[in-house]
């Protein structure tokens, strides 16, 4: 039986990738310390979680359907009920609970870890219940629900502290500062965040201070300082290339051609973001890959290659549908928009900005919100309806206003005093 069970798992890994599906299983079982040749059914909460982890750098899609298959294969909720030892059960739980979130199961995923919360508390595990609520935290976040993620880390800050653990104290604040960035609350975020870099200094760990450098660059980006920003953000590229993170490299140099491309130096930006395409490309990073190509769309467009503008949107907006990454197809219509607004086909500028405005009202994030409606009025004055752009320009200029970006704020000024 048990060898059957490694035989099944390694067809699986190869129809979903082919020969990286079974080195892949290899590794995991290695790092787990797992026979690959005898996988015993016990071993899949764990391996599953694993699995999903490593298979989600290639889509989303991909670690659905292996989530899904392993389901298939075994009753993973059977397998973690029928365990009689309740610590053992309480990481199967969570392991559990970390697969169907690695495979975009978000009401698998709340369940699972509500779920996990329950037994932590039932057996007093102090910290696993702060972990289960940065986990929960973490899909709310995902999710645009930003009430559920700020109780939930500020109750995982909260057991951090009262157990004395330095490194979730630094976790806990680095994902509030993370949180109050998405809202826009731009000085709380900081807050958060610089109390975590200080934590994360005295303890000497150079990753957490890396993680906390590339939020702050976020939060400074979005404000407006943008050299300082890619100041941040190359303190913690200078780490994650040393530590041979290519994952975190690819996101870095993502947000690097990001904060070039505000400051209007296309040139530059389009370089980042092919050096992220190259690097997640040979990472199988797919949904930075997809990430780096809409951006890359976008800047095209604004130098004038058309052609490859359209391709790369194309290509991101594809594997966004895919994944159901409605982020990420937000920014891939904000390219399309802005590609056929420099084309002068306004008609289905209009459109696509329509559908990215709808979206970023749906996820309720403040600043890609305006961007869009600051765009978008660009867009209604070249087409000559100024009534329009207008209205656009306004609801821009107060998001902006709300949320303190102070330069986006002088730019919409600056359109709104050319009408």
């Amino acid at each position: 039986m048990p060898k059957s069970l490694s035989k099944e798992l390694d067809q699986i890994m190869t129809s979903e990738l082919g020969d990286m599906g079974q080195f892949i299983i290899k590794k995991q079982c290695k790092d787990l310390k797992i026979d690959p040749e005898n996988i015993q059914a016990s071993d899949l909460p764990r391996l599953a979680d694993a699995l999903s982890g490593a298979v989600r750098l290639f889509g989303t899609d991909k670690a659905k359907n292996l989530y899904r298959k392993i389901l298939r294969l075994k009753s993973l909720d059977s397998i973690v009920e029928n365990q009689s030892n309740s610590g053992k059960k309480l990481e199967d739980m969570m392991h559990l609970a970390s697969a169907s979130s690695n495979a975009g199961e978000w009401e698998s995923a709340r369940k699972n870890y509500n779920d996990a919360l329950g037994l932590a508390k039932e057996l007093d595990n102090r910290e696993a219940q702060a972990k289960i609520c940065r986990s929960i935290a973490g899909i709310a976040l995902r999710t645009g629900e930003y009430k559920v993620a700020d109780e939930n880390l500020k109750e995982s800050l909260a057991i951090s502290t009262e157990l004395n653990n330095p490194k979730d104290i630094v976790e806990s604040l680095r994902g509030l500062g993370n949180a109050h960035w998405r809202k826009g609350e731009y000085r709380k975020a900081l807050d958060y965040l610089e109390d975590a870099l200080n934590r994360a200094q005295k303890l000497g760990d150079d990753e957490a201070m890396a993680q906390v450098y590339m939020a702050m660059a976020n939060v400074y980006d979005e404000k407006g300082e943008y050299e300082k920003g890619i100041g941040y953000a190359k303190q913690s590229l200078d780490f994650f290339e040393k530590a041979g993170n290519v994952n975190s490299v690819a996101t870095v140099l993502n947000n690097i051609g990001v904060a070039y491309a505000r400051m209007e130096n296309y040139e530059k930006s389009v370089k980042y973001y092919e050096k992220c395409i190259r690097v997640s490309k040979d990472a199988n990073y797919v949904l930075m890959n997809a990430w780096a190509m809409f951006n890359a769309g976008e800047d095209y467009a604004k130098l004038g290659d058309f052609k490859k503008s359209i391709k790369y949107c194309q290509d991101s907006l594809a594997i966004f549908r895919k994944t159901k990454d409605r982020l990420g197809m937000s920014g891939a219509y904000m390219s399309f928009a802005i590609a056929y607004r420099l084309k002068e086909d306004y008609t289905k500028s209009y459109d696509y900005f329509k559908k990215t405005i709808k979206l970023r009202e749906e996820l309720g994030m403040p600043y890609r919100l305006a961007d869009a409606c600051y765009e978008c009025g660009l867009m209604l004055v070249k087409k000559g309806d100024i009534t329009s752009a207008k209205k656009y320009l306004e609801r821009a200029k107060n998001i902006f206003s709300d949320i303190k970006s102070e330069t986006m704020i002088g730019r919409v000024e600056k359109a709104l005093a050319s009408l």
